[in-house]
């Protein structure tokens, strides 16, 4: 990493270079999470002292884990501005941040960089929260800033990446970043009202002839030419998913498996709503992906990986999985059956993309050939995700170089909200006339309405295994219950069985509620059918022995 021009080295570094570390002062945790390798392209501020440089008006920093910006007490909102950092020539930039967002909170994030001497105007990565919050007592959603919020003659936006514009070699050779901070108005209780932003990182490339931005390695940098592991990662498709996301949630899918990797028990669904850009309606904005597994109380950042030329191309990706973190990458490829100019990848489970994300688990050699060991989402059913490709095609099919760094650092873990689900209970309602079980969700004593005008998703586990994607019924008789088809209450050997619904509001409210269903109809079922049916034949056997005494009559 480098700062204000200087290069921050790994713990492994040369001794010559071991002084500018020590000098400026970098984190342990950042110093063990790039160990080993200097960098030109990647920068992170995560520490007291780094954050200290830059301006706060309205804003403080903390010591909140490494070091924190938060809103003063009693401010509604204020700024943080980051002091110039001075880089190499760059095309592209992507920021990243971790920042925990009490509910009803936000922050703005915006950057700027120098192009030919002069400063761009200060361009919106957009609006991220972990809930929905207020602008002009509007409801809003987290998304990314418009192209044309600027029409800045030197660099733009999109999405996630800022572009230095040009068609004669311009390129950036300094940056700032920006926060405004908006505290909530309607926390959870317990929670704080400010937003914190605890790690800012930025990555550069330059795709110029002679100007790339390689990553540099010490010479006494391990040697894993011959390096073999594969990560123990849970396997997910996207393609079993919710039907109305199933085929754009690869890098939330992605994601979901890291976070599951590190123990958190969500689904792909959550982490799809969690990312969720709803400026541009997509669910692969790089930094909102990263920002919203970094919600969960981990550490992540996007990163450009460009390898030096002749050097092995994957060495960063390994050093990654040899601390025993899976990375995401974005790829496009084609099965080498299928004409066009994408590159080919033996065994891949679809027959083209311009834009997809996989897990790398690990790397593996079989005959003398390496191979990449991945999660492929795109796999038909989880059973078929894991995968391996030959890492010399795999490479070729690594779309910009770009990659999610997800791990877990235990000193930043200091008050995290992450956006877990609200528990709440399911009410048995009794049993519809056509056949279903209702069950009323109430969540703090109120009633939620359960049907598709409230939620984007909805999962469910039975007796605690993966959560799958449930589709919300409907009935005239109970349209705002959860209700259950018989066929989902039959049980084996009499035994009970637990469903637990995870419900994704659209408003990203989320709650998690249990049921235990057995065969027999639960307690608040309708038995009028049964008591009438009953009661029918208690009339017919009267008819019956009142028939049979008059016809004795009759032929006394």
């Amino acid at each position: 990493m480098r700062k204000k021009g200087e290069i921050v080295v790994g713990l492994a570094v040369l001794a010559s270079l071991l002084l500018q570390v020590l000098t400026l002062g970098l984190s342990t945790s950042v110093a063990l999470a790039q160990a080993g390798v200097v960098q030109d392209n990647l920068y992170i501020f995560t520490t007291v002292e780094d954050f200290q440089e830059g301006e706060t008006e309205g804003t403080e920093i903390t010591d909140s884990g490494n070091g924190a910006i938060v809103l003063k007490e009693g401010a509604s909102s204020g700024s943080y501005t980051s002091s110039v950092v001075e880089t190499v020539p760059f095309e592209y930039m992507v920021l990243s941040w971790n920042a925990d967002t009490p509910r009803s909170s936000y922050i703005e994030i915006q950057g700027r960089v120098r192009v030919l001497g002069e400063w761009t105007d200060w361009l919106s990565w957009g609006r991220w929260s972990t809930s929905s919050f207020l602008v002009n007592n509007r409801t809003m959603l987290p998304g990314s800033g418009k192209d044309d919020e600027t029409d800045d003659p030197s660099a733009k936006i999109s999405i996630d990446e800022l572009i230095v514009k040009g068609q004669s070699g311009e390129t950036a050779d300094a940056f700032q970043y920006r926060f405004i901070f908006h505290s909530a108005d309607n926390p959870r209780e317990g929670e704080g009202t400010s937003p914190k932003v605890r790690m800012v990182s930025c990555t550069l490339k330059n795709t110029l002839p002679g100007q790339e931005i390689c990553k540099v390695y010490p010479d006494d940098a391990p040697d894993l030419s011959n390096f073999e592991k594969d990560l123990d990662v849970p396997c997910y498709s996207q393609m079993v998913r919710d039907y109305k996301i199933a085929n754009r949630i690869c890098s939330p899918t992605s994601v979901a498996m890291v976070l599951s990797y590190y123990g958190f028990d969500v689904s792909p669904e959550e982490i799809a709503w969690d990312v969720c850009d709803h400026e541009a309606d997509i669910f692969g904005n790089w930094s909102f992906n990263v920002a919203a597994a970094a919600s969960y109380g981990l550490s992540a950042y996007v990163d450009y990986i460009v390898p030096e030329e002749g050097g092995d191309p994957w060495y960063e990706v390994k050093q990654q999985i040899a601390q025993d973190r899976p990375v995401v990458v974005s790829v496009k490829y084609k099965d080498p059956s299928v004409a066009g100019d994408i590159p080919p990848v033996e065994g891949v489970p679809i027959s083209s993309t311009d834009g997809h994300l996989v897990l790398v688990r690990g790397f593996t050699w079989k005959d003398g050939v390496e191979y990449v060991i991945v999660n492929d989402p795109a796999a038909p059913d989880d059973d078929t995700v894991r995968r391996e490709y030959r890492a010399d095609q795999f490479f070729d099919a690594w779309a910009k170089r770009a990659a999610y760094i997800i791990y877990r650092d235990e000193e930043e873990l200091d008050g995290i909200y992450p956006p877990l689900p609200i528990v709440g209970e399911l009410v048995p309602e009794g049993q519809t006339e056509d056949g279903y079980r209702a069950f009323r969700l109430v969540v703090d004593g109120e009633t939620v309405n359960v049907n598709s005008a409230n939620f984007v998703s909805v999962v469910v586990s039975r007796n605690g295994g993966m959560p799958e994607p449930f589709v919300l019924k409907s009935s005239s008789e109970a349209p705002d219950l959860l209700l259950l088809t018989e066929e989902m209450c039959q049980t084996e050997d009499d035994q009970p069985i637990t469903y637990t619904f995870t419900f994704i509001g659209k408003n990203k409210d989320k709650y998690k509620a249990e049921t235990t269903v057995t065969a027999a109809v639960d307690s608040k079922t309708s038995y009028w059918p049964i008591i009438t049916i009953i009661g029918l034949g208690i009339v017919l056997v009267i008819l019956g022995i009142y028939g049979r005494k008059t016809g004795t009559s009759h032929a006394s």
